[in-house]
């Protein structure tokens, strides 16, 4: 005896006779748009390195990003240099997530 589940199943994949209706209509649709945007890849990539220009502008004078990598390896997460390497890091994480999502 199958169960309800098997059931819903088997039915689920047997086929309906149509007389072509479903071809028909598929043939008269339009095709889908194209999704992809030239322009929308260089968008996102001039809007990180604005990000990071501006995480690197905003940081005080004479930090260096090599400073902010030892602070963060030291576990000193508020310095200067270690927020603006963080900034920077975050900026281009998101871009990079933006751009993965929109493959």
């Amino acid at each position: 005896m199958k169960t309800l589940e098997q059931l819903l199943v088997d039915d689920a994949h047997a086929t309906m006779p149509d007389d072509g209706f479903s071809a028909r209509v598929l043939h008269t649709l339009p095709r889908r748009a194209p999704r992809h945007l030239p322009w929308k890849a260089a968008l996102i990539l001039g809007s990180t390195a604005l990000g990071s220009v501006l995480a690197a502008l905003l940081a005080p004078s004479g930090t260096t990003a090599m400073q902010g990598v030892l602070d963060l390896a030291t576990a000193r997460y508020f310095t200067p240099g270690a927020l603006a390497v963080l900034g920077t890091a975050i900026t281009l994480a998101v871009a990079g997530a933006v751009l993965a999502a929109d493959e």
